[in-house]
């Protein structure tokens, strides 16, 4: 599966007025387009967003109900689904490297340039065995454009990419890489979620029914619209301000250049760009750790939903469902999921019967199961997130047990009209 099997796969709107890189972002707004998927017409080339920018496409893309999601997603078993193919099969072109042909955004005033947001970053372990799927790393890391052939590259410690970026750095080599822009949306997700090291074509595999890998100047790349090969070098340059997930700047660093060497392009291709902070945006950020989430409380009473908040954008707070069964059991899912989850800050455990897609039904919890003298859980000095505004070096992490008391569960019955 690629991109345009994904244009034909959900209803899209196709824009023909032409909007220059910097006005996209207005124009989203203006027509509140933010959730809904786009074909655009920027300077000329064609430009997709939002194709899996709500839980409901991402659970069309899968075949699902989106109450099943956390726990699909937490059945994940390694998929022997992938086929190694010659590049020619993929009909890219050589294109001369000038970054600024492609449409790369500017999205808000204050950032500090244009950059690829969905640019999947393709890193393969020095000396290793470039046919083999489990040599790489795949993620998502925004790249400011500095250059016709250079990035700034945020590199986050201590994940892979990272990693693998410093080893290359300390025995003297740039860290080999390529760029995929304009996937599948599923293989947004996959390279989106946090997995065991090498196993992001597996997981992609295991998502989409099967993956198909390309081979290309000894690397293994997803079906693409457009590749960028290239280096991480050990140069670096001030990279931001950059919009994250919570709408705010994040800070400015210094972060290595990508220098890139071949461009490859489809014929008409697809550029495709997530709005920072936007739903699409969260969607990638969050909706992978439910998962992840799920599976943590699972080891310590019977889960059966988890879902993140979109008051938190899908990244700091959750709502965690479960069928109690003793007491405490409230309390010990509220520390396995801020455990599963370090950047996340709040948690609110429910019963059964709350609708967790309804914030009005889970404040009627709230409101009726909980009581801050014994039901709140505070955590001082925790491990946060760098996102969160209103944390410093560590962040109070807090949990409500909005669960019924099992001595006293006829007092808690709902009338049903």
């Amino acid at each position: 599966m690629n991109l345009r099997d994904a244009l034909q796969q959900v209803d899209f709107i196709e824009v023909d007025k032409e909007l220059k890189y910097d006005e996209v972002l207005k124009f989203i707004k203006q027509n509140n387009y933010d959730r809904k998927p786009l074909l655009l017409n920027v300077e000329g080339k064609k430009v997709a967003k939002n194709f899996i920018a709500t839980r409901e496409l991402l659970c069309d893309y899968l075949g699902i109900q989106k109450e099943n999601l956390a726990k699909h997603l937490s059945n994940f078993t390694r998929s022997s689904k992938i086929e190694i193919l010659k590049f020619k099969e993929l009909d890219l072109q050589s294109k001369e490297v000038n970054l600024y042909d492609l449409p790369i955004l500017r999205y808000y005033k204050g950032d500090g340039g244009r950059y690829v947001t969905a640019g999947v970053v393709i890193a393969k372990k020095l000396e290793s065995d470039y046919s083999n799927p489990q040599s790489y790393n795949a993620s998502i890391h925004r790249l400011m454009l500095v250059d016709k052939n250079k990035f700034a590259a945020r590199l986050v410690p201590p994940r892979h990419t990272y990693l693998l970026w410093t080893k290359a750095i300390e025995v003297g080599k740039d860290l080999p890489i390529a760029i995929a822009i304009g996937t599948h949306p599923l293989f947004l997700f996959a390279a989106s979620t946090r997995v065991p090291e090498g196993m992001e074509f597996d997981y992609a595999a295991w998502l989409m029914g099967g993956l198909k890998l390309y081979e290309i100047d000894e690397f293994l790349i997803p079906d693409a619209e457009i590749v960028l090969i290239g280096r991480i070098t050990g140069k670096k340059v001030r990279e931001g301000p950059f919009v994250d997930i919570t709408g705010t700047y994040d800070k400015v660093r210094e972060e290595p250049i990508v220098e890139i060497d071949k461009i490859y392009c489809k014929r008409e291709p697809i550029y495709y760009s997530i709005t920072p902070g936007g739903s699409e945006h969260q969607v990638l950020m969050g909706i992978p750790f439910e998962p992840v989430i799920y599976k943590a409380v699972s080891n310590v009473c019977k889960v059966k939903n988890v879902v993140m908040t979109s008051g938190s954008k899908h990244y700091l707070h959750c709502i965690v469902q479960i069928e109690k069964k003793t007491e405490g059991d409230g309390k010990n899912a509220i520390i396995a999921a801020l455990s599963a989850h370090p950047s996340m800050k709040g948690v609110v455990v429910v019963d059964e019967d709350i609708d967790i897609y309804n914030y009005e039904d889970v404040e009627y919890a709230i409101a009726t199961r909980f009581q801050a003298d014994r039901d709140f859980v505070i955590i001082r000095n925790a491990r946060g997130s760098s996102l969160d505004p209103s944390s410093n070096a560590t962040t109070t992490k807090w949990g409500m047990d909005a669960t019924k008391y099992l001595e006293r569960l006829k007092d808690f019955e709902r009338i049903v009209e």
